[in-house]
């Protein structure tokens, strides 16, 4: 094994300015699992420095043991996506650099970045022109010359190989995890729910291949059956203004807390999308055993294996039918959620955490290598850098 004399690392961590869910829960999880493998003294960490260099201090701070939160205030002016990201935050990077929300600076070469999908290329009319045209491109500039790029499934690494952003043989799948789950205390949640009658449970969102259609379409028959249609997230304009009946309760953004609660009373978790990465609120509800039923389509079936029961995004009596089974054959729900919570276990961010770690030691060797064969040339390093 080549010895690496110094393992300083750099995480992007503009992710701490965001809402932490989606690819921001995502960056917040594998940086404390990180914090967590440095703190216990893991062999894989073993004289590895590393620090988080953040445009401005968080609001809700990561509770770090052994990482350092250094802040790097953005310019006032202007104030434009990614301006920090790609002009200030390279100038800060001491060694490597660990981007874990899509981004990152393209002109940093000794960087590992996680580039969770496609879906600005795949739904494009899902997202505004400006976040289109960065990721279209940003992305294949990124994928060139990242020392190594990470993903969220064998899926995502399909299209990030199809579209040319990298090739498949570089490309690290690492999954999500589900430990942060366990931490939410649905106890501690104010909110009133399933008071009135049994209630399906999902996840609205603005985008258009989040599906949100198939859920009105068959709102006025779980009525029939009896079941509320309880709706969570903020939706905006895809919010219908009217044809809904009374079943429908729209719940608007609620907290980890509030959602645990939820899961705990719902029937099952309906998840329609078309498209997603890995789709994480799947392994969320099967954490806290909530009987899940998802799209045929995008990653579900490799995500979800058989712990979930399956209906196509199009096709809206399977839905019902899956949701009345779970409804009328109690034994059926009860083998799901063991099953849910069997296959939940395998998406560990600790285990994401010391993978980031392997990776990094592989671009840290490089890096000596490199350096190596040069003979001192200082162009050398510089281009491997």
């Amino acid at each position: 094994m080549v010895e690496i004399v110094d393992r300083s690392w750099t995480i992007n961590g503009d992710f701490l300015t965001l809402q932490p869910t989606g690819v921001a829960r995502y960056a917040r999880e594998v940086t404390m699992a990180l914090d967590g493998l440095i703190s216990d003294g893991h062999p894989l960490a073993r004289g590895i420095q590393l620090e988080i260099v953040a445009p401005k201090v968080p609001s809700m701070p990561l509770p770090l043991r052994s990482i350092p939160v250094k802040v790097v205030r953005e310019f006032s002016l202007p104030r434009l996506p990614q301006v920090w990201v790609q002009l200030q935050l390279p100038f800060y990077v001491r060694g490597g650099l660990l981007s874990f929300c899509n981004l990152g600076p393209v002109a940093t070469r000794h960087h590992i970045v996680c580039i969770h999908d496609l879906h600005t290329r795949i739904a494009p009319q899902s997202y505004g022109l400006g976040f289109r045209l960065a990721h279209r491109m940003l992305l294949p500039i990124l994928g060139r010359r990242a020392r190594a790029v990470a993903t969220v499934s064998e899926f995502s690494r399909s299209h990030l190989d199809a579209f040319n952003i990298a090739p498949a043989e570089k490309i690290a799948v690492t999954y999500n995890g589900h430990e942060h789950a366990k931490r939410w205390q649905g106890d501690h949640s104010e909110m009133t729910i399933g008071r009135d009658r049994p209630f399906v449970l999902c996840l609205g969102r603005a985008q258009e291949y989040k599906n949100n259609e198939l859920l009105w379409r068959i709102a006025g028959r779980l009525n029939r059956m009896g079941l509320d249609l309880y709706v969570a997230g903020e939706l905006g304009a895809a919010r219908p203004a009217h044809g809904l009946g009374h079943n429908v309760r729209f719940l608007g953004r609620i907290s980890d807390d509030d959602f645990a609660k939820a899961l705990s009373g719902a029937l099952c978790f309906l998840f329609p999308s078309r498209l997603e990465g890995f789709g994480l609120p799947a392994i969320e509800a099967m954490a806290l055993g909530c009987p899940v039923i998802v799209s045929r389509a995008a990653c579900f079936p490799e995500i979800c294996g058989d712990a979930a029961l399956y209906a196509g995004p199009d096709e809206d009596q399977a839905w019902l039918a899956a949701i009345d089974r779970l409804l009328q054959d109690r034994s059926l729900r009860d083998r799901l959620i063991a099953k849910g919570l069997d296959q939940a276990q395998r998406y560990s961010w600790r285990v994401i955490a010391e993978n980031y770690l392997r990776m990094m030691l592989r671009a840290d060797q490089q890096i000596r290598q490199c350096t190596t064969r040069s003979s001192g040339s200082l162009g050398t390093l510089e281009d491997a850098r």
